[in-house]
């Protein structure tokens, strides 16, 4: 009885411990390297605040903004999965309007529109430059942030050096007729393998849908209560941040369902002006690698594209093949630095940052070599 009562205690106190470290100010953990930079910042982006989280060993290394799927899956708490990438990148989480903690109480979903994520991402854009530096700007795009991501830098590619797009959104309907297709094979017995893709077009259903082909093995493949203790340990989240959090995921696209049913990629963004990486899981079917091969395979990209397909990955392969995604991207970077090296040792004795963001926009990174597709 006494070593329960000694056991029960224990647990209280950790968990009273745990309450009152999660009541401090959010902060985020030092950095080690040559010339870190380590920062949690409440920005003014769009009319309200949104949080940036800036991390890396050398803020003179090439920054790689990450754009979070959902919208409204935001990917601060869990950052440390990729913590990996923090050694050859300035790495960016930035929380968008409805997720995680710029999901404030009273926020409007109504404020998610397409153009407004398109201006607030510039801002961010805008401050990085102002806050680290004038290095090369590598967008990285996940689910949602893909489409948010390739259009981002086809419409502005003097900002950005690269692109790359995990589990990249083509089409929503077309994946829907191939996600029914694969459900009828992994599940005939479901209700919904027996519909005609064109009743997804009701959101209500198409989260039906997307919950099936999860449990399923067509989606994420990673047990979200799995990430749990891991975001808990976040210490730039303090406890309201955590129902902000679940709030914005829980929204997801219904804000913005009818953008989503709208956006067709292949028609939008024919040609891609810088150099480009898409990440796939060969098991997902939110983001079909056959849809992903299809625009890249006639997208103009006159500065390099690749594909990289993980298996047996789904819809997230930063967590579940993790070394393998940093060291996919880590070449990338390289690959880009090693063509650009020669052009960048004479450009560098021009001198002065507004020479240097000239000389980005009047000179696009050099191509990098095309994967077979």
């Amino acid at each position: 009885m006494r070593a329960l009562r000694l056991a029960s205690l224990l647990v209280l106190a950790l968990l009273t411990g745990g309450v009152i470290w999660k009541t401090l100010p959010a902060r985020t953990a030092a950095v080690e390297g040559p010339d870190p930079i380590a920062e949690l910042v409440p920005a003014r982006i769009g009319g309200m605040t949104q949080w940036v989280l800036i991390r890396g060993a050398d803020r003179k290394a090439p920054i790689l903004l990450w754009l979070h799927g959902g919208p409204g899956a935001a990917q601060m708490p869990i950052h440390s999965v990729t913590a990996a990438l923090e050694r050859d990148f300035v790495v960016v989480h930035w929380e968008q309007r409805g997720a995680g903690k710029s999901n404030p109480p009273g926020f409007d979903p109504a404020t998610m529109t397409f153009e407004r994520f398109l201006s607030d991402a510039r801002e961010v854009t805008a401050l990085l430059r102002a806050r680290v530096g004038e290095q090369p700007l590598i967008v990285l795009g996940h689910s949602w942030g893909t489409m948010l991501g390739a259009r981002l830098v086809a419409r502005w590619p003097e900002e950005y050096a690269a692109y790359i797009g995990v589990g990249q959104q083509v089409n929503t309907m077309r994946a829907v007729s191939l996600a029914l297709d694969w459900l009828r094979d992994a599940a005939p017995e479901s209700d919904l393998a027996a519909m005609e893709p064109a009743a997804f077009r009701d959101h209500e259903l198409y989260v039906r849908l997307m919950q099936e082909i999860e449990a399923h093995g067509g989606g994420m493949n990673v047990a979200l209560l799995s990430l749990l203790p891991r975001a808990l340990a976040a210490p730039e989240y303090r406890l309201p941040d955590y129902p902000r959090w679940l709030d914005g995921a829980n929204r997801g696209s219904g804000a913005m369902w009818p953008a989503y049913l709208q956006r067709d990629l292949i028609a939008e963004v024919p040609r891609m002006p810088v150099p480009m990486l898409l990440l796939s899981g060969a098991q997902d079917m939110n983001t079909p690698v056959p849809l992903v091969r299809e625009w890249i395979g006639g997208v103009d990209a006159p500065l390099g594209k690749r594909l990289v397909v993980f298996d047996p990955s789904g819809h997230a392969p930063f967590l579940t093949d993790t070394a393998r995604f940093v060291e996919a991207v880590r070449d990338f970077a390289a690959n880009i630095a090693a063509e650009t090296a020669g052009r960048g040792a004479q450009l560098r004795a021009i001198g002065t940052p507004d020479h240097r963001r000239t000389r980005d926009r009047s000179h696009p990174v050099p191509p990098i070599p095309a994967s077979t597709l």
